[in-house]
């Protein structure tokens, strides 16, 4: 899940980000940051902004790190710690000339998205929601009056850098702002706005604990909205959404569903791994993930006249043999390079007992292969509702689908190839069985 906060210098975009990051157990990204880093590089480099030429080949080898040393963010550029360099008054001057240089921009952009298909996140900046996350979950806008966000700035730069400070008052700090706030909101690309879609909150006159609680109470409430997020994406067609819009209902009505783990919720390519003990272990994650997803299907199943094009129209596609066959791996693939979401599941046929079956290292090579992101997740009850030893479901059942943390292929990519398939099938392994205890020991928090 993203949820990015924007706004002007001064509004408390930094403390703020950082707390709510905190209260939701979310990796915090100061984008900020990352264009005053650039910033700096380019100044000590002594390039002219206006050469464009020398701008682009500095970018190609500019690199930025973020180190967490002693519980605190560390900024790096080429190994060297500017966290303290990057707030100097010089930089500050400059950074909304160099935020308006279009290579620049393109080039954090996918900094960015990058970090945020990783993992839940919140992203401070002045273009997150309304450019590089226009779809994200939780968009807010912070504002404040130029007088007292000139205040706040003063204070900060008393405190960080004094030095810097003795040149400045309110005034001429708020003249300064305001010049930034024209030359940002005029500036041809991405200038800053307030985010379509996104919720505003005046922080003139409220304290840091005040905003905080205002986007954690926004924040809870579009998480628990009526409908799932797929009943309010334009993207899906009208007879996907319908159907399963149809197993949403009846789960709900008939089986008291609940979802857990949309924390864990990412936009990017992902294979959803859940267990598998039912038939309705497909419609339980389709109606349960935010996003439309893609099924893998017997290829007899469209042959039928009436009943094969309502299977393609939800997303299914054809396949012959098993997850182990090399069609069906080229399959899968082809998917996750467009980006889609699909469901496969890594036991490889409905297990009776309830207990999780083994699970082949092929997964792994498919990870490997794809650098997309394996979600585990644990569907609880289907069984019991609608096992293989039932030819009906039972009318009524209690159900639930946990989703987990990523698994992702950096985290195996030092290892040997072979070892790393079979460490990756354990992780799954581990990582849905884990969602298993937590759901069974009261599913209090956030899935693990």
């Amino acid at each position: 899940m993203i949820i990015t906060i924007d706004g002007p210098s001064g509004t408390g975009k930094t403390t703020i980000t950082k707390r709510v990051a905190e209260e939701l157990g979310f990796t915090y990204f100061d984008t900020g940051a990352m264009y005053r880093a650039v910033t700096w590089a380019l100044q000590s480099e002594g390039i002219d902004l206006k050469d464009s030429e020398a701008i682009e080949h500095f970018l190609i080898h500019f690199t930025f790190d973020v180190r967490l040393q002693d519980g605190e963010k560390r900024y790096y550029v080429g190994g060297e710690d500017v966290t303290q360099a990057i707030r100097t008054q010089k930089v500050n001057a400059a950074v909304s000339e160099v935020s308006a240089i279009e290579s620049v921009r393109q080039t954090l952009w996918v900094m960015q998205r990058s970090l945020g298909s990783k993992q839940s996140s919140v992203f401070e900046g002045r273009d997150m929601g309304s450019v590089v996350f226009p779809e994200a979950e939780v968009k807010i806008f912070l504002d404040a009056t130029p007088k007292v966000r000139a205040e706040r700035r003063l204070i900060e730069l008393k405190e960080k850098l004094p030095k810097e400070a003795e040149g400045f008052d309110v005034e001429t700090m708020e003249k300064e702002l305001i010049r930034r706030d024209q030359y940002d909101a005029s500036r041809k690309i991405a200038p800053l706005k307030r985010p379509k879609g996104s919720f505003r909150i005046d922080t003139s006159d409220l304290s840091t604990d005040e905003v905080v609680e205002k986007i954690l109470l926004y924040y809870h409430k579009k998480e628990q909205q009526l409908l799932p997020g797929w009943f309010y994406s334009k993207k899906m067609h009208f007879f996907y959404r319908s159907i399963v819009f149809l197993s949403w209902l009846i789960l709900k009505v008939c089986y008291r569903h609940k979802v857990y783990g949309l924390d864990h919720y990412t936009r990017r390519a992902v294979l959803i791994a859940p267990n598998h003990t039912s038939y309705w272990d497909p419609p339980i994650i389709s109606s349960s993930w935010p996003e439309e997803v893609h099924f893998l299907a017997r290829e007899s199943l469209f042959k039928y006249p009436i009943f094969g094009p309502a299977v393609r129209a939800l997303n299914s596609h054809p396949v012959r043999g098993d997850v182990g066959d090399v069609s069906v791996f080229k399959t899968l693939l082809e998917l996750l390079k467009e980006g889609k979401q699909v469901i496969i599941f890594p036991e490889g046929e409905r297990m009776t007992s309830g207990e999780l079956g083994e699970i082949k290292p092929g997964i792994g090579m498919l990870l490997m292969r794809s650098k997309a992101a394996i979600v585990p997740a644990y569907i609880h009850g289907s069984g019991e509702v609608w096992g293989r030893d039932r030819k009906f479901p039972k009318l009524w059942g209690k159900t639930a689908c946990v989703f987990g943390s990523a698994i992702l292929w950096d985290s195996f990519s030092h290892m040997d190839k072979k070892e790393a398939h079979f460490a990756i099938a354990n992780a799954l392994t581990e990582a849905i069985m884990g969602l298993q205890k937590w759901y069974e020991a009261g599913a209090e928090g956030t899935p693990p």
